[in-house]
């Protein structure tokens, strides 16, 4: 390397990707990984994009009194966490710093309004209740190296909750498990939290055979950690569960506790394997929390809750309202919602299997109307639907989203629409990775 590659700058500030950015002496932005705001760094400059320029981090030479040593030996080469360098306060500034500037630039902040503080996770690590593991053609088991499709080998993952290690390292011992592995390209390993057992998915890369299914039934009654095996993949329906014992009261699905938000007992929810749920979920009861806490419902109250999932939001909201309408466009949501609804003893739910527009469409034909509107979108958001929500929702919307930029977006299509912005806060679901969520509560104007 030649030392005109070699550049000593002054990082300015961590930006969304968890990248920092810096600028060269002629003006030119430079984003580099693994760096805090007002480190002095020497970097490598790398590929030139439009308007920036890549480096790889050389050397810090003088470091925020934020840095930490990463937590786990593959930080920098994994692909999982970018932050680990970051103690966790100010991993929740760098975070809240920018969502701020997301809905600043947006022009959503009006009338006083600014972001609160991030609301930080219980647990900075072993959060996840489930992980995804990719197989490459040599056997390696891991998550893909930073920024390529090449597999990192991993033991263990400091994310993962112990339970998941320890199935990880068992199965990982196993004969069977090379049957398996041989033939996969992924597996999945899913905490089911009430019976404190695990279910493991391989995702083949073609059907079944004998011998699979013989492997599949080895690691389930050899390990008693495990509560299930399946085999699923393109082209072929799931096979499974493979497993000795019986996986207990709550059936094969997932099941975990949740507030119902009156301090009561609590609901018992359950999601089939291969369903969606949050994976950090002790955070989902603190986002839970923040939600019922916004939306203050009455025993009058009707809600709306679109992208409903199993009922995550929907069977605490309904507790305490007159009735909820919750839609989801996937099945197995759709009678995860109703299955919980009915074991939960909640009968004022309605749970209509639509994608959102849809959903909003005909409720707006059928001169529905509600006071508290709930928006969990996907990644893309919402626009097709915000057209309508002035028809549908007569006081308050809740709008809880996985990617802050689309969720601006939406916000400020939201209060040209007449609604105004209330309360904008980032959520913590994944400590020690760049990825933020954040939830808004909108009233009608």
């Amino acid at each position: 390397m030649t030392s005109a590659n070699r550049h000593r700058i002054t990082i300015d500030k961590v930006v969304a990707g968890g990248h920092g950015l810096a600028r060269l002496a002629g003006g030119m932005v430079v984003m580099v990984p693994f760096v805090l705001a007002g480190e002095t760094v020497i970097v490598a400059l790398g590929r030139q994009h439009k308007g920036y320029v890549t480096a790889t981090l050389l050397e810090v030479v003088e470091s925020s009194p934020f840095r930490v040593e990463p937590f786990c030996s593959h930080f920098m080469v994994c692909g999982g966490c970018n932050l680990q360098h970051a103690d966790y306060l100010c991993q929740l500034k760098i975070k809240s710093d920018i969502l701020n500037e997301l809905a600043v630039r947006a022009g959503i902040i009006l009338n006083g309004v600014a972001t609160q503080p991030v609301l930080p996770s219980p647990d900075e690590f072993h959060y996840r209740q489930r992980i995804r593991l990719q197989i490459d053609d040599s056997g390696s088991v891991g998550f893909f190296k930073r920024g390529s499709h090449e597999v990192a080998e991993i033991d263990v993952c400091p994310l993962a909750a112990s339970q998941l290690n320890q199935a990880l390292v068992g199965i990982r011992r196993s004969v069977a498990f090379r049957t398996l592995c041989s033939h996969s390209a992924a597996m999945e390993l899913l905490l089911n939290p009430l019976a404190g057992r695990v279910v493991v998915s391989f995702q083949l890369r073609r059907k079944p055979r004998p011998a699979d299914h013989k492997a599949a039934a080895t690691i389930a009654s050899t390990m008693g950690l495990i509560q299930s095996v399946w085999l699923v993949g393109e082209g072929f329906a799931p096979s499974g569960p493979y497993g000795g014992d019986s996986p207990g009261e709550h059936g094969d699905g997932i099941a975990f506790a949740l507030p119902d938000g009156r301090g009561g007992q609590g609901l018992v929810m359950r999601f089939e394997t291969g369903g969606f749920c949050q994976v950090n979920l002790r955070q989902n009861e603190r986002l839970l929390e923040q939600v019922l806490a916004w939306a203050q419902v009455r025993p009058e109250d009707e809600v709306l809750d679109l992208f409903c999932g199993m009922g995550n939001f929907s069977l605490p909201l309904a507790r305490g309202s007159g009735r909820v309408v919750g839609s989801d466009l996937q099945r197995s949501s759709i009678r995860g919602a109703q299955a919980n609804a009915l074991a939960n003893q909640v009968d004022n739910c309605l749970f209509l299997r639509a994608d959102a527009l849809t959903a909003a469409q005909q409720l707006r034909q059928a001169g529905e109307r509600f006071d508290v509107a709930l928006l969990d979108p996907p990644r893309q958001g919402c626009r097709e639907i915000i057209s309508l929500l002035p028809e549908l929702c007569r006081d308050k919307i809740i709008y809880i989203s996985c990617d802050p930029a689309t969720l601006v977006r939406d916000l400020r299509q939201l209060q040209e629409v007449g609604f105004s912005l209330r309360h904008l806060r980032g959520v913590d679901m994944f400590p020690q990775t760049c990825h933020l969520e954040a939830i808004a509560m909108l009233v009608r104007e």
